[in-house]
C-alpha cells in the first residue's frame, strides 16, 4: 500500500512540474524582456497605444515568478487597454498570460476560460508564433481538471505544427508534455519513449532548465515502474542540471528526491528534501507544490506521529479542494487512510476510501486511456502517411531532376573548361603586359631623373669650366689667369664626382641592383672613410669626432655600406662652417635587432621646407660653406643604397644650427 501510495505522489510532483514549464513558455514565447525599471519608465512615457499593450506583456513576464499579483495587476490593465483599443493580438495575448498564471494559482476554471478565449483570436488571426503555446498550455490546465483527452488533442495539435516547420524546440516540448500526459494514464513504456525523444532533441538545443525537466519526467517513470534506484540518479542528475533562478523547479525535483529516499529507507534524507520543497513552495506561493510536499511530509510521519500526519494531510486536502487539483487530492485520501487505520478508525478509513475510489474512477478510466492511445496513434499514423505521400512525390521528382541536373552538369563541365582555358591564358597575357608596363614605367622614371640630374647637377659645373677656359684662352703665363686654376680644379672634381654617382646610379637602374649582404664591423669603413677626407677637413680646419664602439657589426653589403658612409660624411665636412666639428655616434637595439649610426655637423643645416623631399631627385643642392657645389644624386643614391639592404635613413636639422643623418642597419 505505501509503495502504490509513494509512486502516485512522485507521479503527481512531476506533472505540476511540466504545468509550470508550459506556463512559462507561454509567457515567455514572444521576446526576451528587457530589466523591469526600463520597462516601467517606457510604460509612463508610452502612449496608450499598441506598443503599450506589448510593454504590458513584457512586464508580466518579469514579474510572473517573484511578484505574480503585480503580473495580473498589469496582465488586467494590458487586457482593459486591447479591448479598448480593438486590438486583437493584444486581448489574445493577455488572455494567454491571465491563463497561465491562474494555473499557477490552481484557479484551473477561470485559467481555462482565458487560454480557450486566446487560442481562439490566435486561430481567427492567423496568428500562427501563439498556436502553439497556447494549445500547450490550454492542454495541461484540461489534464490537471482530469480531461485526459481534450488535453492529448491540444498536444497533438502542437506536435503537428511543429513538426510541419521542424521546429526542433517545440518538437522537444511536446515530447515532453505527450510523455507526461501518457505517464498520467500508466503507458509508462510511451512515456518513456517520448521522453527519450524529448532528450535526444534538447541535446541540439543550448543549455536550459529543459533537459532537468526531462530527467525529472524519467526519473517518474522507472520509480513506477518500481526502479528506485534508477529513478534517484534521474532526479539527482536533474538537480545538478536545474536552473538556480527557477526555484520552483527545484522545488518539485527536490520533492521526488525525497519521496526516493523514502522508499528506500532513509527517512533523514527524505525529510530534508522535502523540507526544503515546501519552503520554496510556500516562499513562491505555488499552492499545488505545497500540498503535494505536505502529503509527502504527513506520510513521514504517518507511524511516529499519526496526530501530526493528520493535521499536514487536512491542510493539504483544504489547498487541493480550493485549486481543484484532483490528483493531489487522490494522494491526501490515500494518507488519511493509512493514518485512519493506524489509529484504529476503521470507520473513518472506509468513508475516506470510497471517497477516494469514486475520484480515481473520474479520473482513470480505461476509456480514457484508449481514447487517448488512439488519438496518438491515429496522429503518428497520419504523419507516417504524411511522410510517405511527400517521399512518393519526392521520388518522382529526383528523378526527373537527375536527369536535368546530369545534363546540366555536363554542360556546365564544358563551359567550365572552356572559361578555365581562357582564364589562364588570359591571365598569362595580363601578367605579361603588367610586367611590361612596370618595365616601362621603370625606364620612363629613370629618364626623367636622367635628364633632371644632366640639367641640374652636370649642366651647371660642366658650363663653369668652359667659361673659365675661356677667360683663361689666350692668356699665356699671366699670373692674374693662373689664379682661376683652383676654381677650375674644384669644378672639374664636383663634375667628376656627379659623373661616377650618375654611372652608379644608371648601373643599378638599368642592371638592376645586385647585394652582397655579410655580417662585417662597420667600423672599418667608418675609420677609413674618416682617414679619407681628413685633409678637406684640416683645409677647413673642421674636427672630426668618432665616438662609434670598436665592434659595430650589421648585415649588409660593405659596399653600399661604403659609399652611404662616404657620401654623409662629404656632405657634412661640405656644409660645416671654417672651425666647426662633425661627429660620428652609434647605438644599437633601437630600433630592436638594429645599429644606427649618426652622422652629425653643427654646419649650416637644413630648412623644414626641404626635408621633405632631401632624398629625392629633385632637391635642391646648395653650395658649400666654402663655395664647394653640391649635388642631388648623392643622397638619392644613399636612400636606395639603404633600403635595398633592408635599412632606413631619416635626417634631424635646423636651419643654422647642425644637421644630424641617421642611417640604420640590422645587425
Amino acid at each position: 500500500m505505501i509503495a502504490i501510495f509513494m509512486l502516485k505522489k512522485i507521479n503527481l510532483i512531476k506533472y505540476s512540474l511540466c504545468v509550470f514549464g508550459i506556463a512559462i513558455t507561454f509567457i515567455a514565447a514572444h521576446a526576451q524582456p528587457p530589466s523591469t525599471t526600463s520597462l516601467l519608465i517606457r510604460l509612463k512615457n508610452s502612449k496608450p497605444d499598441t506598443s503599450r499593450v506589448l510593454i504590458y506583456k513584457a512586464l508580466i513576464t518579469n514579474y510572473r515568478n517573484e511578484k505574480p499579483d503585480s503580473a495580473i495587476f498589469y496582465a488586467n490593465q494590458g487586457l482593459a487597454l486591447a479591448t479598448q483599443l480593438n486590438y486583437p493580438l493584444g486581448i489574445g495575448l493577455m488572455h494567454g498570460q491571465i491563463g497561465a498564471i491562474d494555473i499557477a494559482f490552481g484557479k484551473m476554471d477561470l485559467a481555462k476560460d482565458h487560454l480557450t478565449t486566446a487560442l481562439s483570436i490566435f486561430e481567427k488571426i492567423n496568428y500562427q508564433a501563439g498556436l502553439v503555446p497556447a494549445n500547450n498550455t490550454l492542454g495541461i490546465c484540461l489534464a490537471k481538471m482530469g480531461s485526459y483527452k481534450e488535453a492529448a488533442q491540444h498536444f497533438l495539435v502542437s506536435l503537428k505544427i511543429n513538426q510541419g516547420k521542424n521546429d526542433i524546440h517545440g518538437l522537444m516540448q511536446s515530447y515532453l508534455k505527450l510523455g507526461a500526459l501518457n505517464e498520467q494514464i500508466n503507458n509508462l513504456d510511451k512515456a518513456l519513449e517520448y521522453q527519450q525523444k524529448a532528450l535526444k532533441l534538447n541535446e541540439q538545443l543550448p543549455p536550459s532548465s529543459a533537459e532537468a525537466t526531462i530527467l525529472n519526467n524519467i526519473g517518474i517513470v522507472y520509480a513506477k515502474k518500481g526502479q528506485m534506484k534508477q529513478a534517484l540518479q534521474y532526479f539527482l542528475n536533474a538537480i545538478k542540471k536545474a536552473d538556480q533562478h527557477e526555484p520552483e523547479q527545484l522545488a518539485m525535483i527536490s520533492g521526488n528526491v525525497g519521496d526516493v529516499y523514502q522508499q528506500l529507507g532513509d527517512a533523514k534524507k527524505a525529510f530534508d528534501y522535502q523540507f526544503k520543497a515546501l519552503t520554496i513552495a510556500r516562499k513562491l506561493n505555488l499552492p499545488e507544490a505545497e500540498a503535494t510536499t505536505l502529503v509527502n511530509l504527513a506520510s513521514l510521519k504517518t507511524k511516529t506521529k499519526p496526530d501530526t500526519s493528520l493535521i499536514l494531510l487536512n491542510q493539504a486536502l483544504t489547498i487541493t479542494k480550493t485549486i481543484h487539483q484532483h490528483h493531489v487530492r487522490l494522494d491526501v485520501y490515500a494518507g488519511l487512510i493509512d493514518v485512519y487505520k493506524q489509529q484504529k478508525n476503521y470507520k473513518a478509513a472506509a468513508q475516506t476510501l470510497e471517497m477516494r475510489d469514486a475520484l480515481k474512477d473520474s479520473l482513470f478510466t480505461l476509456k480514457n486511456s484508449k481514447d487517448i492511445a488512439g488519438l496518438i496513434a491515429n496522429n503518428d499514423l497520419a504523419h507516417s502517411k504524411i511522410k510517405v505521400q511527400q517521399l512518393q512525390i519526392s521520388n518522382a521528382k529526383s528523378k526527373f531532376q537527375t536527369w536535368i541536373i546530369l545534363a546540366i552538369a555536363i554542360c556546365t563541365v564544358i563551359v567550365l573548361l572552356i572559361v578555365i582555358l581562357f582564364y589562364q591564358k588570359t591571365k598569362k597575357l595580363n601578367k605579361q603586359l603588367l610586367l611590361q608596363q612596370e618595365e616601362l614605367k621603370g625606364l620612363n622614371n629613370f629618364k626623367d631623373k636622367l635628364f633632371s640630374i644632366i640639367s641640374h647637377d652636370l649642366r651647371s659645373p660642366v658650363a663653369t669650366i668652359v667659361n673659365l677656359l675661356s677667360i683663361l684662352e689666350g692668356e699665356g703665363d699671366n699670373t692674374e689667369a693662373l689664379k682661376f686654376i683652383p676654381r677650375l680644379k674644384q669644378h672639374s672634381l664636383s663634375t667628376l664626382d656627379v659623373m661616377d654617382k650618375l654611372l652608379i646610379w644608371g648601373q643599378t637602374q638599368l642592371k638592376g641592383m645586385t647585394q652582397n649582404k655579410t655580417r662585417f664591423n662597420v667600423k672599418d669603413i667608418i675609420v677609413q672613410n674618416l682617414h679619407l677626407h681628413k685633409e678637406i677637413a684640416e683645409q677647413k680646419n673642421i674636427l672630426l669626432i668618432d665616438n662609434t664602439p670598436d665592434e659595430l657589426f650589421i648585415y649588409a653589403d660593405s659596399s653600399h655600406v661604403e659609399f652611404v658612409i662616404r657620401n654623409l660624411l662629404a656632405n657634412a665636412i661640405k656644409y660645416t662652417h671654417t672651425g666647426g666639428w662633425v661627429k660620428i655616434e652609434a647605438s644599437t637595439g633601437s630600433p630592436k635587432d638594429y645599429t644606427t649610426i649618426s652622422i652629425k655637423d653643427n654646419g649650416i643645416g637644413v630648412a623644414k621646407s626641404l626635408q621633405d623631399r632631401i632624398f629625392e631627385p629633385d632637391n635642391e643642392s646648395m653650395d658649400g660653406t666654402d663655395s664647394e657645389k653640391g649635388n642631388s644624386i648623392g643622397l638619392m643614391l644613399c636612400k636606395e643604397f639603404i633600403e635595398r639592404n633592408e635599412g632606413k635613413i631619416w635626417v634631424e636639422s635646423e636651419l643654422d644650427n647642425g644637421t644630424n643623418f641617421y642611417v640604420s642597419f640590422k645587425q
